[in-house]
């Protein structure tokens, strides 16, 4: 089996999103096409990320055989991205390179090529996530993201991370996506230095659960790299597609309203902290300073 990072996410309130049984609207096939569309796209740049001639020595060592991959059914989407997992030690001298390079053992540097396939994968998801959320009709999802061996062929998926995203996915009470506890435990290590930061991409949050539970975790950021525009109606057009006299549905509406304002003001407060580093580092300096 590979190794590496997989993401299960399906729409809420798909069913009977058709309208009138006797004349049911198409429009969500454009919807669907979209997104699958949108998918493909992003896949193109996510295997850029993985292509060997874009990273380092010591990281292309670890990839051996590096894929991403799109499974579109209908309205669930999984996203994977793994790699052939090593059938022998490394060499001594490989080791000594991670070691002194990232200051990681072997086991260490394994958990920290997972979390770069795991950025890969959640790069891929807020991408379909934006696109979903500003069609026309939109559509809303909730999925989460593990960590394992896995295999896929085509439209087959089996494994032991597979199993896990198919049993955590419809947890959650509300749009989220989220990072199951194998794929949150991995460091941050490894990034594309060129493109966005994980910090970005995943919010740290406690994910209400439809038994009434909690879980403290990350929550994938369903306005990264929206415009200001496009925020507003990323978060509208959520938000309406949740507004229905029914308790679950309520629910769901409310918790994802204590999220978004979770997260503006974790955007205000870091756009706070970054002016005033700028401040700081443009004033001049004080007299009498060396």
């Amino acid at each position: 089996m590979n190794r590496g990072a997989v993401a299960i996410v399906d729409a809420l309130g798909f069913k009977g999103i058709w309208g009138n049984v006797a004349k049911p609207s198409l429009a969500v096939l454009h919807t669907l096409k979209a997104i699958g569309a949108a998918a493909a796209i992003d896949v193109g740049k996510a295997a850029l990320m993985l292509d060997r001639r874009n990273l380092s020595e010591e990281v292309a060592m670890m990839l051996k055989n590096p894929f991403v991959k799109v499974v579109q059914l209908s309205d669930t989407i999984v996203v994977a991205a793994g790699r052939r997992p090593r059938l022998r030690k490394p060499w001594r001298r490989h080791a000594q390179a991670w070691r002194d390079k990232f200051g990681l053992t072997i086991e260490e540097f394994e958990a920290a090529v997972d979390s770069y396939l795991r950025f890969v994968v959640a790069r891929c998801v807020c991408s379909i996530l934006k696109t979903a959320a500003l069609c026309t009709p939109p559509l809303i999802y909730r999925g989460v993201v593990t960590v394992g061996r896995f295999a896929i062929d085509e439209n087959f998926l089996l494994g032991p991370a597979v199993d896990e995203a198919a049993e955590l996915m419809d947890l959650a009470d509300g749009p989220f996506v989220w990072l199951a506890p194998s794929a949150d435990r991995l460091k941050d290590v490894i990034t594309d230095s060129n493109g966005p930061k994980w910090s970005e991409m995943v919010f740290a949050y406690r994910v209400p659960l439809k038994d009434g539970r909690e879980i403290p975790t990350h929550v994938l950021n369903p306005f990264f790299s929206c415009s200001a525009t496009e925020k507003k109606t990323v978060r509208g057009n959520i938000l309406h597609a949740m507004d229905a006299p029914m308790v679950d549905v309520a629910v769901k509406r409310g918790n994802a309203l204590r999220f978004f304002k979770y997260v503006t003001s974790k955007e205000k407060s870091e756009s706070f902290l970054k002016a005033a580093r700028q401040k700081r580092e443009e004033a001049p300096p004080a007299e009498g300073a060396a």
